[in-house]
């Protein structure tokens, strides 16, 4: 077949493909901490080197090198091509790709991408190997355990090394039969003045490869060892790299994010590798850019919420609320992390560790209420300032989606202001009528899951392929995905009803449906062992459907993920139990108000803004 198939199908087979199920039908691997490891099949060896990464659906041998994704392990194994690769794991999970003929020009087109990706990827292999071996590499390598990174660092992230040589990469690609217009396309080299041919773009820098979600190489960026400027330079755009649509890290830091349900967003490349290192790996960096709307909705694809770690400077502070902005506009959350006065999060961790990070990150404040009190205060006493400040923050405020943090902030403003409340509704109302001239009518999208998932087990059960769409059908479960695989795991006897009830019981249930399965399983369980027919025998039809489903959902795809999916369950029941609280703090915050309780509303705003 040569059909073209679609990064959006091509995403969804990484994404459901669990990478140490695969490896494991090749490697005999043993967990050890957040990884698995094992002996390369790449190269013979009698030590262990070879480490896969669950969260981050990531494997890399630290005696050869060699490393990837899912993609990437099939091809080197196989010997497949990376089309072929796909439709073998495509097949695997029963998913169908809907390929296309591709036409001359498509063809020639991707013909060239692939020419570039080479390219990419053999100038990388130079530079890691520079910094990895060649003698004139030492003072990176001292550079790099300087700012605490050693060898394990470089292997995982790739990072290299450039020579301070003025055709260096330019000679090597020529040696492995590259054509020099390939390497300008990317901006890997330049003309050079006066007759003195093409030069490097990268010379005397350390080297950051930049990967795209399919975790090719797209692009670079080099960093100086010393305090000379510019402190980085990026290469240029090119048909395979749009710095707008690029996040460094979000490759290695996606299905950590999915679990979380957030991510950290950094400025530099060291403060994503100090973050990461640190234990937080749902972290990425712009990649010598401002925040965009495709990042923004990049974004919105994995999490709930984007905590901003810019610096704490003026020009960090426009940073921090031009993000806000654009975030505002995707209907995304933004938080806001406060570190002190001349410190990143890079000198952050190393001066104060990872522990005092984690508080600052429990106590990250909302990107709204930084700015109103930021301008506030840039506002000063006087009247007519007090006044444009006011008109400023509401012009924010009017952005907003939801309603309800609306009506939150403007009663925070008007009590920071000391300006009427109904005056400043007035000036919202006018604000949002302003910014909806010409907007198109927002749909909010579905949420994405918080976790990796296998299928549920009622994708198939009503019309229709989407398992979104159906579950919205009168005949679905009434259930988060998450009380779904949680009952699963329950049912299939992968955990035990002692941690079930230890972990909260039937509080980690809310919906009725998940309600009533889990106090069934639960007071049916004797030594995990379900009286099955009993259990039946106590069901309506419906019930008896939903339970049937549920225990015939193929266990082999829960794989070695277990744990995993049992943490990403209870953190992701934990966000829905607060996302519930706040709302019935809000309809209390409301009869408060009506009845003319203060001393009430103020104690439960306080409570609102620890649950949001």
């Amino acid at each position: 077949m040569t059909g073209q198939i679609s990064e959006g199908k091509i995403n969804e087979v990484r994404e459901q493909t669990d990478i140490v199920e695969l490896i494991s039908q090749y490697v005999s691997l043993k967990h050890s901490g957040a990884n698995h490891t094992g002996l390369c099949p790449f190269h013979s060896e009698k030590s262990p080197s070879f480490s896969v990464n669950s969260a981050r659906q990531f494997f890399h041998c630290f005696g050869c090198g060699v490393g990837g994704d899912v993609f990437s392990f099939l091809m080197k194994t196989e010997g497949l091509a990376f089309p072929d690769a796909v439709r073998r794991l495509a097949e695997r999970i029963g998913l169908d790709l809907e390929e296309r003929t591709l036409s001359p020009e498509e063809e020639l087109r991707d013909r060239q991408r692939e020419s570039l990706y080479r390219v990419n990827e053999v100038a990388a292999a130079y530079f890691h190997q520079l910094l990895m071996e060649h003698p004139l590499g030492e003072p990176a390598r001292k550079y790099m355990k300087v700012r605490g990174y050693g060898r394990k660092a470089a292997g995982e992230y790739h990072i290299g090394f450039a020579l301070d040589s003025w055709d260096g990469l330019k000679k090597h690609l020529e040696e492995q039969g590259f054509a020099d217009e390939d390497a300008r396309t990317l901006g890997l080299i330049r003309p050079g003045k006066q007759g003195r041919g093409d030069y490097d773009l990268f010379r005397d820098r350390l080297i950051f490869p930049v990967y795209d979600l399919s975790g090719r190489i797209v692009a670079f960026a080099g960093r100086v060892l010393d305090d000379s400027k510019p402190k980085y330079i990026n290469s240029p755009e090119s048909p395979v790299y749009h710095k707008g649509r690029v996040l460094f890290g979000l490759y290695q830091a996606r299905q950590a994010m999915r679990q979380s349900g957030e991510v950290l967003l950094v400025e530099g490349y060291f403060d994503q590798l100090a973050l990461y290192r640190a234990g937080f790996p749902q972290v990425v960096a712009t990649c010598g850019t401002a925040l965009t709307s495709d990042h923004a909705q990049l974004l919105k694809r994995y999490v709930q919420r984007v905590v901003l770690l810019f610096d704490q400077d003026a020009a960090g502070k426009q940073a921090t609320f031009k993000a806000m902005t654009v975030l505002q506009e995707a209907g995304v959350p933004a938080s806001v992390i406060e570190l002190p006065t001349g410190e990143d999060p890079d000198s952050f961790i190393q001066g104060q560790g990872a522990e005092a990070f984690r508080v600052r990150l429990e106590k990250a404040r909302s990107v709204m209420d930084l700015f109103m009190d930021d301008v506030l205060t840039e506002a000063g006493s006087g009247v007519e300032q007090k006044v444009r400040a006011a008109e400023q923050i509401v012009e924010k405020i009017s952005g907003l989606n939801s309603e309800l943090e609306q009506d939150l902030y403007l009663k925070e403003l008007a009590r920071r202001s000391g300006i009427d409340l109904d005056r400043l509704k007035q000036v919202n109302k006018k604000a949002m009528g302003r910014g909806n001239q010409g907007k198109k009518t927002y749909s909010a999208p579905a949420q994405p899951e918080n976790y990796p998932l296998p299928e549920p087990p009622f994708s198939g059960m009503t019309g229709g392929s989407d398992p979104k769409s159906a579950r919205r059908t009168d005949s679905k479960p009434g259930w988060s995905r998450s009380e779904e695989t949680l009952l699963c795991l329950f049912l299939q006897k992968h955990v035990s009803r002692e941690k079930i009830l230890a972990a909260g019981g039937l509080d980690l249930f809310n919906h009725q449906d998940a309600l009533e399965i889990a106090q069934i399983l639960l007071d049916n369980s004797v030594d995990s062992e379900f009286e099955m027919k009993s259990i039946i025998s106590k069901l309506d039809p419906d019930k008896t459907r939903l339970l049937t489903a549920l225990s015939t959902h193929d266990q082999g795809q829960f794989g070695e993920n277990v744990e995993a999916l049992f943490s990403g369950c209870l953190e992701a029941l934990t966000r829905e139990k607060k996302k519930r609280q706040r709302g019935e703090s809000i309809d209390k915050l409301r009869q408060f108000e009506q009845a003319g309780d203060t001393e009430n509303t103020k104690d439960l705003l306080k409570q609102f803004k620890n649950l949001k």
